[in-house]
């Protein structure tokens, strides 16, 4: 994508009005929730390391066991 073509103006383009609908509700959810954002984001962000965790400890025993089944 060579600079200033018009696939480079059209994801440009693209990228700032994506941006813009994402400051957008950021806003409006801050707007919304007042006080309540940051301890709503943070039980979010828990729930989805929580998430994440288990579902990487679930891999990483499969793994452990798969390399131990292949040894014998």
């Amino acid at each position: 994508m060579r600079f200033g073509s018009a696939e480079w103006w059209k994801d440009r383009t693209a990228l700032l009005v994506v941006s813009l609908i994402f400051a957008s509700l950021a806003w409006a959810f801050g707007h919304v929730a007042g006080e309540w954002s940051s301890p709503i984001l943070a039980v979010v962000v828990f729930v989805a390391l929580f998430t994440e965790n288990r579902r990487l400890r679930r891999e990483v025993k499969r793994l452990t066991e798969d390399a131990q089944a292949s040894e014998r």
